[in-house]
């Protein structure tokens, strides 16, 4: 499909830069601290990665843990990923101080951007509001880095990065939807993040499901594009039903093999992953969408019918709000490389 020409002009978003300038891009998920050092054209240069939770600090890891850290053990947690984080940058910068532009920070949340916290993130347990971007700040400022961090969260993070060198390049108004053990959104609209008051673009929650949620509001997640599209949602669907395995590729092969179930489960993702495509086209007119996450191992089995559901939608409803869908071309440096573009946006 050709894809749509925007009929407003894309905003400038990047400063002055040049050859000799550089950022950093800080990507802080629940088992990792990535950073990157990128050129002015969003190459990385050299990267670096530390854990999110040392092993000796096992019992924070949310994967693992049962029982609520102490207070104590939740501030020497969150004294080590600053430190970490801290690190990371420090390794990737090495002496090339004087040719560094700025240092953006992605993670995932919940989060308030305009605020720098992360608030009650489910990445981490026991944190509860935690002014992220201020403790980074501080801790770049003993190192001799005195620099403002830009802060986003990952999702969007990753749509500037394939924004900037990716498959959505040259696009002003674009969505990166992200099909993983949860489902991510990040929603470019008008060259801007699509947010308020440091919030927003969690698309993945949109309800697709709504008749009778008036006497099942504690189920309303399995009614979400997440709790029907998520590797987590189709698992935890799949194993209601009876299901014994506990993996999405498990559940794959027995798809695969023709097992009526797993088809109906990965077709019900098909159905939720095209009615929010179709909702974010008549919300926003996209230029593109582009499909990135864990799940796209097994894509076969869920996205081409989600992209041709969503043709069949909107050229019923208007075929004007017809959008290209493509697979992400950045993989899991997206999200490094968003957050070193960061810095060259101007407000």
């Amino acid at each position: 499909m050709t894809m749509r020409k925007s009929g407003t002009k894309k905003p400038s978003l990047k400063r002055s830069v040049s050859s000799k300038s550089f950022t950093v891009g800080i990507d802080l998920g629940g088992t990792k601290v990535a950073a990157a050092l990128v050129d002015f054209e969003g190459r990385i240069v050299k990267e670096t990665r530390r854990p999110t939770v040392p092993p000796w600090m096992a019992d924070q890891d949310v994967r693992k843990a049962t029982a609520a850290p102490t207070t104590a053990r939740v501030r020497k947690h969150i004294e080590y990923v600053i430190s970490a984080m801290g690190d990371a940058v420090e390794e990737c910068i090495g002496d090339m101080k004087k040719s560094i532009d700025g240092i953006g920070l992605a993670s995932a949340g919940p989060m308030n951007i305009d605020d720098g916290t992360l608030d009650y993130p489910t990445s981490f347990k026991g944190w509860k509001v935690v002014p992220i971007v201020k403790l980074l700040e501080e801790n770049l400022r003993s190192r001799g880095l005195r620099y403002s961090v830009p802060f986003q969260n990952d999702a969007i993070a990753a749509a500037l990065g394939e924004g900037w060198i990716g498959r959505a390049a040259g696009c002003n108004t674009y969505a990166m939807i992200t099909v993983g053990t949860g489902i991510g959104s990040g929603v470019i609209f008008n060259g801007r993040p699509a947010q308020s008051g440091g919030m927003g673009s969690e698309w993945g929650h949109l309800m697709c499901n709504a008749p009778g949620i008036s006497g099942d509001t504690e189920n309303f997640y399995d009614r979400s594009v997440e709790g029907i599209a998520s590797g987590t949602g189709i698992i935890r669907r799949a194993q209601k039903r009876g299901y014994k395995g506990s993996s999405t590729t498990e559940l794959a092969k027995e798809a695969q093999a023709g097992n009526a179930l797993a088809l109906e489960l990965f077709a019900n993702c098909s159905e939720a992953l095209a009615s929010l495509l179709y909702s974010l086209s008549l919300g926003f007119h996209p230029e593109k969408f582009v499909f990135s996450g864990g799940m796209l191992k097994i894509k076969d089995l869920f996205l081409p019918r989600t992209i041709s559901l969503y043709k069949e939608l909107i050229k019923l409803k208007n075929p004007k709000f017809m959008a290209d869908v493509q697979v992400a071309k950045l993989g899991t440096e997206a999200g490094v490389i968003g957050a070193a573009y960061l810095p060259h946006m101007v407000d």
